[in-house]
């Protein structure tokens, strides 16, 4: 007896029981039952049911162009359910941001520069499903999906964009400088983000960590002479670097073939293997990204090329239409888009039903539309933040114990064992620091030579033989301290050295010195006579703003 009842029987069941003597009225009531809807949901829930932990696998054709590789990446791939839904959600999540930013930005509430990803969401959803926690990113201005996708909340990307201090960037960043952990944000300048990377490629192994840094540019960027230096350097020195050039077609209005004389990005390396993607596939774009990452790894640098279209234009300002049809663009939306045949792939392996799927698209502009009300609600940058958070302090490394971030224009004259320190200038731009200072200490000494010679010329003064020792010309203002007390006169000057045979006189007070002497006071301590050999020994502190290493150096702290 078959079994009629739909919630007991299975499909498999009911068909093993038909026998040549199954009478019509029981095959009439068969066919009702497969017919009704109840029982086409049973069986939908049945085989969600089955399928949801198992793994499909699936065989991508046309998707890869090897170049001076042995082997590509796999064509057969593995999908979960849980891998499906989660890269068919961060797709939708990345067109439905897109599509608010551009209604923003058309109420004007949304300033700048704004480059939408519409088109390219298989890209960077693909490459981050298989990135690693060690791996960096770094791409150019048309960044919204990479900020979301390497962790930075929708809700702070939008108040970003909207240019409110909740914004990831505290508002002053804009649509092209978001940034995040691992990730080194967009950047304005088209292709400088090539050489950084490279950079941070060097870094990764100069910390051997493990880590492979991402870095990506357009097909209107792949022309700019640096991306061959990061070329060069990266092959020269094996750093683990994936070069990824996004190439949507189009370089802002102009087409790639009017723009590069060879279109075959992937090959632009020359000594560095390449590989061609069909980056409308997410699932290429998954598969070639973790053979990239293995190879970079062992291997050094390797040239991706994502081959891809954009919707938009180039940016806000630009419509799009004036050197493409609008045929063009429906016929990619109609036949290569990157979330429609996502779609068709995952309901066709049966890892998700097409109900499930049109509730994520619900839930996605669900949330999105609550985030974009939130950020609209969010207060605008305040003045006083405008000019926060543009200098780092202390970016370079402190040298002998001193940031050159933190020095400031100061004179010291320190005499050891106790004597006092001269008085610094209370206007220290009067001060001459450096070789300014070595020169008025030379034309000070030689102004006042002269003077002298002047004075002893008119008073026919003139200083004895070299074979008289024993007394002073006449009119020599120099005395020879014999008792206690005389010649402080003498002593406080300390302009002409004591004659040979002379003592120490006791009593005599310290020497002072005046501003921009810092460099003469050695000869002028040498010449006191007050001070003992011990009480000679000085120190000169000499502290300057420097402007490199080198000059910091030259002036540096000096002990004699």
């Amino acid at each position: 007896m078959i079994m009629l009842k739909q919630g007991r029987a299975t499909l498999p069941k009911l068909l093993s029981g038909v026998t040549h003597q199954t009478s019509a009225l029981q095959l009439r009531r068969l066919l009702a039952i497969c017919k009704r809807a109840t029982w086409r949901e049973w069986l939908n829930r049945r085989h969600k049911s089955e399928t949801s932990n198992s793994n499909s696998t699936l065989t991508l054709e046309n998707t890869f162009k090897c170049y001076d590789l042995e082997t590509g990446p796999p064509l057969d791939v593995e999908l979960s359910r849980e891998d499906a839904l989660s890269m068919y959600t961060k797709m939708v999540e990345v067109r439905r941001l897109e599509i608010i930013a551009a209604e923003f930005y058309k109420q004007k509430k949304i300033r700048g520069f704004c480059h939408l990803y519409n088109g390219q969401e298989a890209v960077a959803v693909g490459m981050t499903s298989v990135m690693r926690k060690t791996d960096t990113v770094i791409t150019a201005y048309r960044c919204h999906a990479w900020t979301y996708l390497m962790g930075v909340s929708m809700y702070a990307l939008l108040a970003e964009l909207l240019g409110v201090r909740t914004g990831c960037s505290r508002g002053k960043g804009g649509s092209m400088h978001m940034y995040a952990d691992n990730y080194y944000g967009g950047n304005g300048i088209v292709g400088a983000q090539v050489p950084m990377g490279a950079g941070i490629a060097l870094a990764h192994r100069y910390k051997d960590d493990d880590g492979v840094c991402i870095v990506c540019y357009g097909d209107g960027a792949a022309n700019q002479g640096q991306i061959f230096e990061a070329y060069n350097m990266a092959k020269l020195w094996c750093l683990p670097c994936i070069f990824v050039c996004e190439n949507n077609e189009y370089g802002m209005g102009t087409e790639t073939s009017r723009a590069s004389a060879n279109t075959d990005f992937y090959m632009r390396g020359q000594y560095i293997p390449g590989l061609w993607v069909d980056g409308n596939q997410v699932l290429a774009v998954r598969s070639a990204t973790q053979f990239a990452i293995d190879f970079a790894q062992s291997n050094g640098p390797i040239v991706l090329e994502m081959f891809t279209y954009r919707y938009m234009g180039h940016s806000m300002s630009d419509p799009g239409t004036s050197y493409r049809t609008r045929d063009e663009v429906q016929n990619v939306r109609e036949t290569r888009d990157p979330i429609t045949n996502f779609r068709n792939q995952v309901v066709r392996l049966c890892l998700a039903s097409e109900e499930e799927l049109k509730q994520i698209d619900d839930n996605v502009k669900k949330q999105v539309g609550l985030d974009a009300k939130k950020a609209l609600q969010d207060r605008e940058v305040d003045e006083h933040e405008l000019t926060a958070d543009v200098y780092a302090k202390n970016v370079e490394p402190k040298i002998r114990g001193v940031s050159g971030y933190n020095l400031e224009h100061r004179q010291v004259t320190e005499v050891c064992l106790g004597k006092p320190k001269p008085t610094p200038a209370k206007d220290m731009k009067d001060v001459p620091v450096g070789d300014a200072a070595l020169l008025a200490a030379q034309a000070g000494k030689m102004k006042k030579d002269g003077k002298k010679t002047d004075e002893a010329a008119d008073g026919d003064k003139t200083k004895p033989s070299d074979g008289d020792k024993t007394k002073p010309a006449d009119g020599d203002k120099t005395k020879t301290p014999t008792k206690k007390g005389e010649g402080e006169e003498s002593q406080s000057n300390a302009k002409v050295p004591p004659a040979k045979g002379e003592t120490k006189a006791a009593g005599t007070p310290p020497v002072t010195w005046s501003p921009g002497q810092s460099y003469s006071c050695s000869s002028a301590i040498r010449k006191n006579s007050s001070l003992t050999t011990a009480e000679k020994s000085t120190r000169y502190i000499t502290v300057f703003t420097t402007q490199s290493r080198a000059t910091w150096l030259r002036r540096r702290t000096k002990v004699t």
